[in-house]
């Protein structure tokens, strides 16, 4: 039972999307907000299309009032917005743009960036 438990962790850190992973270790990233500073921004221009990806990061705290956390990465520059949502009063703010720690999207879920009005629409 404790080798199949190992196991699982294991194999759950392996499947980890590492863009994610780097900045919630760098920034500190998790449902009560950053331990790091990072500088509040407006939203990036993904109006254009361009080479943006969208991630979520995971977060299983299990806090119903706790900030949820979205990555916008420039594939091109490697540059990483991060929208951060919910809170106790509800809040919707963006930060960065910060260097990508580790930009590889191996294991990432991607979500759409379907132009201007994406997060009117999806939070």
């Amino acid at each position: 039972m404790m080798l199949a438990t190992l196991m699982s962790l294991l194999s759950a850190q392996a499947f980890a999307c590492p863009l994610s992973e780097s900045l919630m270790t760098r920034y500190g990233v998790s449902f009560s907000g950053f331990s790091t500073a990072i500088p509040e921004s407006t939203a990036p221009d993904t109006a254009h299309g361009g080479p943006f990806v969208r991630v979520r990061i995971p977060d299983a705290s299990n806090v119903a009032d706790g900030f949820r956390h979205t990555i916008v990465m420039d594939r091109g520059t490697k540059k990483v917005w991060i929208l951060r949502t919910g809170g106790f009063v509800g809040v919707y703010q963006w930060y960065g743009p910060v260097d990508a720690v580790n930009p590889s999207l191996d294991n990432c879920r991607l979500e759409p960036t379907d132009g201007p009005n994406r997060d009117e629409r999806h939070g």
